[in-house]
């Protein structure tokens, strides 16, 4: 069983091993809300769904003044600030919603009692849970299936958890205490558990991020080759024809189409950037994205969905907001890629890891948000397309990927482990 946090961009990383286990002869389905139900069973997986429609937009969180003694007590270094500031803006406001530490309320309390009520029923062998999904592991210990956490970008909820062990073990102890307990316990509880390490990071980790962007974290990971998958379409014809000139990709990702925020820089600026560019450019942006954009340049195509599996193959470059998917599927077509946290309001974290990565790989070029400019982008984009170390780069990054156990590789692996946890 997977269960997942109901975003098309926490599902598509998964889909390929789902496939894996399934073609292997496995039994899988996909738990989440509803509101996913339906691009499940397009990945051509089998979908439960439970409790209502939830609304993922991030809530209030717990107090500002326990998470301000909190962050004085963790003194983030200044590698760590973008951690810290994702985990509390991000991810505590969402989980905070799910798993509120005060009295459960109606929608939270009939996810997880249909979650563990379809687990003890099903009995899965193993549980394969989204970490922002902490209901999962509950209804693994309840059916007595073996659970691990599958990745799909940065370890935030391992970096806190290691960061709060730190503090209990000084003099003292840790004076404010670990915010997932406090948001996560009163479920465990319920269900008569202790919020032991297992309810936060599994009984081990697949780990779809390449060693190089990983924290460092003390956890037991299992590599996984990230696979692009993205939803299906028919071919549109003109992708069938040649272009006349370089074909360059801009595009925010699935979370930017499904959650746009402005990023405080403004499209228009960035798609008159490359006006008279010998470049033929395909924008993947939708209406909400496309709303506050006046005049498109005329070697500007812009599309409102198109799978990268199917756009990248024609391209020479691609610029992007960093995130994890897109990364993959431009590292699968051995692209240089062009990252910048600047076009992501969302997770400017995951794009700073990135696109160092990237860098650190001559694959690509990176552009810091401090300082940004449409000027500076169009210079590194040229570099992009007139620099061949690049594309070697690019190649070389492939190579790293195909290096990586795929997700049929490591099926039994996972049978071993499966195995193993549950005696």
């Amino acid at each position: 069983m997977f269960a997942t946090w109901p975003a098309t961009s926490h599902l598509y990383p998964a889909a390929p091993l789902a496939w894996a286990l399934q073609s292997a002869g496995h039994e899988v389905v996909v738990a989440s809300y509803p509101a996913l139900a339906d691009t499940v069973v397009a990945a051509g997986l089998t979908a439960v769904s439970l409790g209502a429609t939830a609304d993922t937009a991030p809530k209030a969180s717990l107090p500002d003044d326990e998470l301000d003694g909190l962050a004085a007590a963790l003194g983030p270094g200044p590698d760590e600030g973008h951690l810290w500031e994702f985990f509390r803006h991000r991810i505590l406001p969402v989980l905070s919603f799910h798993y509120p530490g005060r009295a459960p309320d109606a929608e939270q309390r009939a996810m997880v009692d249909d979650l563990v009520s379809f687990a003890r029923d099903w009995r899965p062998d193993l549980v394969l849970w989204d970490p922002a999904f902490l209901a999962a592991p509950v209804a693994a210990r309840a059916c007595g299936a073996a659970h691990a956490r599958l990745m799909w970008g940065l370890d935030y909820f391992g970096w806190i958890r290691e960061r709060c062990a730190r503090l209990a073990a000084r003099p003292g102890g840790n004076p404010v205490g670990d915010p997932l307990v406090r948001l996560a316990e009163p479920m465990h509880r319920r269900f008569g558990y202790d919020s032991d390490e297992e309810m936060f990071l599994g009984q081990w980790t697949v780990d779809l991020m390449p060693p190089g962007m990983r924290l460092p974290l003390d956890t037991r990971s299992v590599s996984l080759r990230a696979v692009p998958y993205q939803q299906t379409s028919v071919m549109p014809p003109w992708l069938r024809e040649r272009p006349e000139r370089p074909r360059v990709c801009l595009t925010l990702g699935v979370t930017g189409r499904e959650r746009f925020i402005n990023s405080g820089v403004p499209l228009s600026e960035v798609l008159d950037m490359m006006s008279g560019l010998d470049v033929e450019v395909v924008a993947t942006l939708n209406a909400d994205q496309l709303a506050s954009v006046g005049q498109v340049p005329s070697n500007v195509r812009t599309v409102d969905y198109v799978p990268l599996n199917q756009l990248l193959p024609t391209c020479s470059a691609i610029v992007h907001h960093g995130g994890f998917g897109t990364f993959a599927a431009a590292a699968a077509q051995r692209l240089p890629q062009l990252i910048t946290g600047a076009l992501s309001a969302w997770d400017r974290g995951v794009a700073m890891a990135t696109a160092q990565y990237v860098e650190s790989r001559g694959a690509g070029l990176a552009m810091a948000v401090e300082g940004f400019t449409p000027e500076v982008m169009r210079k590194h984009l040229l570099t992009l397309l007139h620099d061949p170390s690049l594309g070697e780069g690019a190649t070389e990054l492939y190579h790293d990927l195909l290096a990586t156990p795929s997700p049929a590789d490591i099926v039994p692996v996972l049978e071993q482990l499966t195995a193993r946890a549950r005696g």
